[in-house]
């Protein structure tokens, strides 16, 4: 298959990498010819999952992304939106449109691409996570620590769902039907976790001192206040109309050996053993993970009757250290139809 994948950050080369290597036709795409350039004179040196050197083609034109079966979008979630927008014309039909770290990226796509996706028969959809980690050591590096056994995968209209996944399990096997974009989306494991690790551990980040994000940055009071926040997640996503697995449940459904409590799952699973904190504040935990991950649960909750006290003090807390106000950033979900994506 051919594949577009957008953005060249860790996610972007770890699957071009993974798809590399399985003897996919890949393209990677970055409005960033620094950031690209390493990749277009060396390749991409990928360890871990997947070992090797692989010569990845590059751009900086959405416009060549029209060849290919599958559009990856890798980017944070800020820039969803814009690239829907560049996408514009540059559809070909039958292409699948596929975000990989949700946060409403399906949403966004189709409020941007909607009709013209449909009518070129292209499914726009989005997986509950990341289905691979990874980080990277260098500009023309990247460490695939781990492959999840199952991810979840929804679409827009959710009749495509069921094709997408057909087309892609030769590719991805460990993907599986979701019910819906809302529920891809609002079951989305990172900001529960991510949001309490941040702050708790948010001096370490702003001096870049080197700590294991899940060892040192979790005690057991930090994992109880992630169960907090994540009792008014699941009240607000159950007020939604979505089914609500808890983030012990989800965590769970990632890894072969299920742990009984948070902690333990945080503590006891390889994958995340080797997992540093970040070391800096410029960081997708506080630029992503707040107003696409936690800000729309206080949203919606406002907007159903739902209160969510724990995690208006969390987002209030980092908005006080950091100087900003995160209630007024991310997607507008209070004024969606949540029927729609039903």
């Amino acid at each position: 298959m051919k594949f577009a994948i957008l953005g060249a950050g860790n996610t972007g080369k770890a699957y071009s990498a993974f798809l590399s290597h399985g003897g996919h036709q890949v393209l990677l795409y970055d409005r960033s010819q620094e950031r690209l350039a390493p990749v277009q004179a060396r390749g991409i040196s990928a360890t871990g999952v997947v070992e090797g050197r692989f010569p990845v083609p590059v751009t900086t034109q959405l416009e060549d992304c029209g060849d290919s079966d599958v559009i990856l979008v890798c980017t944070v979630a800020a820039g969803h939106r814009p690239l829907a927008a560049g996408l514009r014309g540059v559809l070909r039909p039958g292409q699948i449109i596929l975000v990989t770290n949700c946060c409403w990226g399906a949403v966004e796509f189709d409020m941007e691409l909607g009709a013209e996706a449909e009518r070129k028969g292209c499914p726009i959809g989005e997986t509950g996570g990341q289905l691979i980690l990874c980080s990277s050591p260098a500009p023309d590096a990247v460490y695939l620590k781990t492959v999840k056994k199952s991810m979840g995968l929804a679409c827009v209209r959710p009749g495509d769902t069921a094709g997408v996944l057909e087309r892609l399990a030769p590719v991805f096997p460990q993907l599986c039907p979701a019910a819906n974009v809302l529920e891809t989306s609002l079951n989305n494991s990172n900001p529960i976790s991510h949001g309490p690790l941040a702050l708790f551990n948010i001096t370490r980040m702003e001096n870049g001192e080197d700590f294991l994000l899940f060892g040192t940055g979790v005690t057991p009071r930090v994992a109880s206040f992630m169960e907090k926040i994540d009792r008014e997640r699941v009240a607000v996503v159950r007020a939604c109309g979505v089914s609500a697995p808890t983030e012990l449940e989800m965590l769970n459904s990632f890894w072969p050996e299920p742990q009984e409590s948070l902690y333990n799952v945080l503590h006891n699973t390889p994958a995340y053993s080797v997992t540093k904190g970040p070391r800096t504040l410029d960081h997708r935990y506080l630029t992503e993970d707040l107003p696409y991950g936690l800000v729309p649960y206080v949203r919606l909750g406002r907007k159903l009757g739902v209160e969510t006290p724990c995690l208006e003090a969390l987002i209030g807390m980092f908005g006080l250290y950091m100087d900003q106000d995160y209630f007024q950033q991310g997607p507008e979900v209070e004024q969606l139809d949540l029927s729609r994506y039903r």
